[in-house]
């Protein structure tokens, strides 16, 4: 687990020491008097830390207040192709540096080195990075030739960022390195649908890892004896609200694994349903009678047994899956990474690097401060974060104040928490129930 002292000496290393030599490296910075690579860096991730709508002004007096008095005029004419390539550099940087923390139960992950997450979220640019960015294209409101993927592995045993890569648009998820990089031996991997492949699962196994995902319809499933089980008949047929069985995975491959099937409230198929139409509408088609039946069901696959995970620890920790869905939400919408108040190329590049920067940080702070409890609330910890920005750049060189800060900031985290619901248990309550 990190110190508050250790992520005070990381701070100063990366946002000082590397960021002043980045930015000669770079190009950046010809002249240190008139603007240093650690006040530039800086005074631009604690502003829009502070604001991500923080205006021209606003940046300059942030850059002041990290070390280089500016004038607006000045920080405008710093937005260029050197500030690009060194912010970009300064995000592989901030990915270097190991800030992990403690959270969930011991006897849930009593057989892995880790619970990891993998997904990728994307940001649209205007057309005119397209030359630096490709996106897509294609039509409607979304549609850019200009598009950054973020992926993102993430493992919420000890909240640590894996792995943050930068991509284009228009990759698909399945060839960035949060993807086809190496496991860990005894981890287990949650992943989106968008991942399902049963190459990758036969390789995560062969590294003595563990996977668990979502059914995708339309996989072949075996029984034991190697017979083809049809799902929409099969499923009905079982006693019970919840299905633990093993199975075969994949008509050629027959991956052993076990299925967790759970039958969902009426309620909850009439809102699938709904979702299955409207996707099915935007697409120009009708919905399979297939996916309408098995809408009646949540269904898992994995390689881990039984004595690893019970058939309700299944069913809790596939839910982890829904908090990498959160971090991308909270950086988009409470760090606006996804947001600028410019169509100047450069400055838009310079204002994304500073944001994910920003985003990294918050995410070691959100780890020292809130992390260890099970219902921590992390949009409660954005106001903290927020307020105390210009203090921390401000105090960045000075390692006594700087630890200061963020202690003072650790105890605001530590009192952000969910409070617990009676009639719809939050997550944490059921995992605690489960291993009281």
């Amino acid at each position: 687990m990190t110190t508050v002292a250790q992520v005070a000496k990381r701070m100063q290393y990366v946002l000082r020491d590397r960021a002043n030599r980045l930015g000669r490296e770079t190009g950046f910075i010809k002249r240190e008097r008139v603007l240093s690579g650690s006040s530039f860096v800086t005074g631009l991730v604690s502003a829009w830390q502070s604001s991500p709508g923080m205006s021209l002004s606003g940046i300059g007096q942030s850059v002041g207040n990290a070390g280089t008095p500016i004038t607006r005029q000045g920080i405008q004419a710093r937005f260029t192709s050197e500030a690009v390539d060194f912010m970009k550099a300064m995000v592989t940087e901030s990915l270097k540096v190991v800030i992990s923390s403690h959270s969930m139960p011991k006897k849930l992950l009593s057989g892995f080195n880790g619970v990891v997450l993998t997904d990728s979220s994307s940001v649209t640019l205007p057309n005119s990075l397209h030359h630096v960015w490709r996106g897509s294209g294609g039509y409607g409101d979304q549609a850019s030739r200009a598009a950054v993927k973020i992926s993102v592995r993430w493992n919420v045993q000890d909240g640590q960022l894996q792995i943050l890569e930068l991509s284009d648009g228009i990759q698909h998820d399945r060839q960035s390195a949060a993807h086809w990089q190496a496991v860990e031996k005894n981890s287990l991997h949650i992943r989106d649908l968008g991942y399902f492949s049963l190459d990758d699962f036969e390789n995560i196994g062969q590294q003595g890892a563990f996977w668990l995902t979502r059914y995708k319809i339309g996989t072949h499933l075996l029984d034991g004896q190697g017979q083809v089980l049809d799902l929409v008949n099969w499923l009905p047929q079982q006693v019970g609200q919840r299905i633990d069985t093993t199975g075969l995975l994949g008509a050629r491959k027959q991956l052993p694994c076990r299925i967790v099937a759970q039958r969902v409230p009426e309620h909850v198929v009439k809102q699938r349903h709904k979702r299955l139409h409207e996707i099915a509408r935007q697409n120009q088609t009708t919905p399979s009678s297939r996916s309408l039946e098995l809408a009646h069901w949540t269904i898992y696959l994995t390689n881990a047994s039984s004595g690893q995970l019970a058939c309700q620890a299944v069913l809790l920790i596939a839910r982890y899956r829904w908090q990498i869905e959160l971090l991308f939400k909270l950086w988009k919408s409470d760090l606006g990474i996804n947001r600028w108040h410019t169509q100047q190329p450069h400055r838009i590049l310079c204002e994304l690097y500073a944001k994910l920067i920003a985003a990294i940080i918050t995410h070691w702070f959100m780890l020292i401060g809130c992390w260890h409890n099970p219902r921590r609330s992390m949009r409660q910890a954005m106001p903290s974060i927020h307020s105390l920005a210009w203090q921390w750049a401000n105090s960045l060189h000075h390692l006594n104040l700087l630890k200061h800060t963020l202690y003072a900031l650790q105890r605001a985290l530590s009192k952000c928490s969910m409070d617990k619901s009676n009639r719809y248990p939050r997550h944490f309550q059921l995992l605690s129930e489960l291993y009281a």
